[in-house]
């Protein structure tokens, strides 16, 4: 089969931007703020922040470049043949690309303060990015910049003056500028992987503006500045989004991105991936949104990073006190029938699902194939429970959000603790503030190459903003440092590191890894939708600045 090329000839009316493309599903659009947005809306976000490097669509998922950083902001990818990275590997300079522009009145050009301020930002604590662990555990003082942070601003009832007196009266060490079109990052140890960090949105520059609010906040979400091709032009939370052309926005100092399309018009409803392809086949969508579905079975020789969706998280830190008990977890684990749950998720999407032993899912590094139980074993679940003291029972709240499959999820392991005396109470959670024992999560590889750190650090790390069950362990904390330290320039000598971590929290049952789930590739779309090729670095989902409408299509 012949593989389809990423075409660089557009036509002329194409070229000029034109249509709407509409995406329509049950994904989020609330986290559009670059320091604390979600990967679910990652792919969004950079069409209106871009960071120094970036990802472009390749024709060929097997080719190395299609998970590999290109320049973005940045005039090359630094280096230490371009003397973008010292001899000591520590110290990264990064040249500004000229001409782009903020879509403020009057417009303005984006520098080098701009980044300093978008990593400050990184560092709220109002609505921190899930993934700083890797900046504090790889940047020169951003570990003490954040606690400070900590120290100074209240996380409920913070002001955007409580936040924008930190910042100002602060720095963080090792991130400055030496200019407007120059900025030096330094890092405590040399990290492989540093270039994929700087290309996460929460590594995006910020505009003066967003001082004045709160980060997160629906009045920034109101008010958000662009310095990519679009910019958003309509937006009322969780329910609809539209982005318009940018008339700031220049072709030529933007390398990886066009302007296709007019407009981009996100509806989201709740929906299945089944009624998403209802949606695309009667021609009223182009693309699923948050819940996208395969057009067709991948070639099982092109290699994709699974994800580990789901998990079931426990609340340590927060929830009911039987949970600190490791017989507890291991019974709860012993009980799941893993089966069921994949059985679940197969229902409603054609993709590989596979049960999981491990929590590093398939194709990525450190993956280790343990194996797991077949079946339940309700029987030692039990004996577990008595053990700790919980013969007569328990109860727990079982956390869980109204999109995918989420509530059958909670409904199958619901049942199946049920059956050993644990009675389950589902709750709804709308706000970060609700109150849950377990809960099921995901987690997806932020890059494909080099990252063993993506499924372990965030996740168990003490203080890791994806570290929802609030576990904290020096132990673990020590065996990532090692991984981290390892990973100087001995790749496989850190695989093995990384497996240390996994069998630790694997052994204290810190979180319950369910399924494995593998990415939607190549994903449903309009027949007018073209030049769609997947990314890794976005969930394989296609590139949307480099998507374009059939013009023998009607609108």
């Amino acid at each position: 089969m012949s593989v389809p090329t990423l075409l660089t000839r557009v036509p002329s009316d194409v070229a000029r931007g034109g249509g709407t493309l509409r995406l329509y599903g049950p994904g989020d659009i609330d986290h559009l703020d670059p320091a604390a947005c979600h990967a679910s809306t990652g792919e969004l976000v950079r069409l209106f922040s871009r960071q120094f490097v970036t990802y472009e669509p390749q024709q060929d998922l097997r080719n190395w470049q299609a998970g590999a950083p290109v320049p973005d902001l940045a005039v090359e990818v630094p280096s230490t043949y371009n003397m973008g990275l010292g001899a000591s590997q520590r110290s990264y300079v990064l040249h500004l690309r000229p001409e782009v522009l903020w879509d403020t009145t009057p417009v303005r050009p984006v520098t080098a303060h701009d980044f300093v301020r978008g990593f400050k930002r990184m560092g709220n604590p109002v609505m921190r990015s899930p993934v700083l662990t890797y900046f504090t555990s790889t940047i020169r003082g951003m570990s003490d910049f954040c606690a400070g942070f900590d120290a100074a601003v209240p996380r409920t009832n913070a002001t955007a003056e409580h936040v924008a007196a930190y910042q100002n009266a602060h720095e963080i060490p090792g991130v400055f500028a030496l200019d407007d079109e120059t900025l030096v990052i330094e890092v405590v140890r040399p990290t492989l992987d540093f270039v994929h960090m700087l290309a996460l949105p929460c590594a995006s520059a910020a505009p003066a503006e967003y001082d004045a609010y709160v980060p997160g906040s629906l009045e920034l979400r109101l008010n958000l500045r662009s310095n990519g091709p679009y910019r958003v032009a309509y937006y009322v939370p969780g329910k609809e989004l539209t982005l318009e052309q940018n008339p700031a926005w220049r072709r030529e100092s933007d390398p990886v991105r066009r302007l296709y399309v007019a407009h981009i018009e996100i509806t989201v409803e709740k929906a299945s991936p089944g009624e998403i392809d209802a949606k695309i086949d009667a021609g009223e969508a182009d693309l699923g949104w948050g819940s996208p579905s395969a057009r067709r079975r991948l070639d099982p020789q092109t290699p994709v990073s699974y994800a580990l969706d789901p998990y079931l998280v426990f609340n340590v830190a927060r929830g009911s006190r039987a949970l600190s008990d490791v017989r507890v977890r291991r019974a709860i684990a012993a009980v799941i029938d893993k089966a069921a749950l994949a059985d679940v998720c197969r229902r409603t999407a054609d993709v590989d699902v596979r049960v999981a032993g491990s929590i590093i899912p398939p194709n990525n590094d450190a993956h280790d194939d343990l194996i797991c139980a077949d079946v339940p074993d309700p029987e030692r679940a039990r004996a577990l429970l008595a053990e700790a003291g919980y013969a007569d029972g328990l109860t727990l709240i079982a956390g869980y959000r109204e999109r995918d499959t989420e509530p059958d999820v909670a409904r199958s392991y619901a049942a199946d603790l049920e059956q050993v005396g644990i009675a389950v109470r589902l709750v709804r959670l709308d706000d970060d503030a609700a109150e849950w024992d377990v809960m099921a999560r995901s987690w997806s590889a932020d890059w494909t190459n080099l990252n063993g750190r993506v499924f372990l650090q965030s996740l168990f790390e003490t203080g890791g903003s994806a570290n929802d069950g609030g576990y904290s362990s020096p132990v673990v904390d020590e065996l990532i440092r090692r991984a981290l330290e390892a990973a100087v320039e001995q790749p496989e000598k850190a695989n093995a590191a990384w497996r240390d971590v996994e069998r630790r929290v694997l052994d204290e049952v810190v979180v319950v890894p369910l399924l494995f789930r593998a990415p939607a590739v190549p994903r449903r779309r309009s027949d007018r939708v073209r030049n769609a090729f997947p990314v890794p670095a976005y969930g394989y989902a296609y590139d949307i600045a480099t998507l374009w409408l059939d013009a023998t299509e009607e609108e």
